[in-house]
């Protein structure tokens, strides 16, 4: 897996002061993403243990609230990038912090390809195991700047600790 960045301090991605892994790669090619060049999944870094150590040190600070993935898309990972990111959230969860993840799947997606591939029941376990899901695609024809933590409206802020068998908005 290959990320473009990391942001140390970021308020604009969820809630409270958060460390951003921005990971490289996304088939969607939303027109007017924000994040263009992150689209290719030769894009950036490779990650590895040290970038791992580094997230986990920075979401340690008593300042930070937790952490936040976004893209290009990460669950449009492979499997062995998709694994890593499971593991970074226990990780992150361990530290008593939350985790955040955007991606241009919606939550009903993810769940109609959930028993079709170990890379499609990687993704649904990796949403699962997030605090709060941003999903959808980024629709230009819907772009909103006064939504909170996503660019368009037919985006959702879903609160995954309470979403069992329905979706239960995080805010509206």
């Amino acid at each position: 897996m290959k990320y473009a960045s990391i942001k140390k301090m970021d308020i604009s991605n969820g809630e409270g002061i958060r460390v951003s892994l921005f990971v490289s790669g996304c088939n969607f090619h939303c027109p007017g993403c924000f994040n263009e060049e992150a689209q290719s999944f030769d894009y950036g870094k490779n990650y590895i243990q040290a970038t791992e150590d580094l997230i986990l040190k920075e979401v340690s600070k008593p300042h930070i609230k937790g952490l936040s993935l976004l893209g290009g898309d990460p669950l449009w990972q492979d499997i062995d990038g998709l694994k890593q990111l499971r593991q970074l959230v226990q990780k992150v969860h361990d530290l008593g912090k939350t985790v955040w993840i955007w991606s241009g799947f919606t939550y009903e997606n993810l769940l109609d390809g959930n028993g079709l591939s170990e890379e499609a029941n990687e993704r649904i376990l990796l949403v699962c195991d997030c605090d709060v899901f941003v999903d959808g695609l980024f629709e230009y024809d819907k772009k909103d700047l006064s939504l909170a933590w996503r660019g368009s409206r037919n985006q959702r802020v879903i609160d995954m600790n309470k979403t069992k068998d329905k979706v239960v908005l995080y805010c509206e």
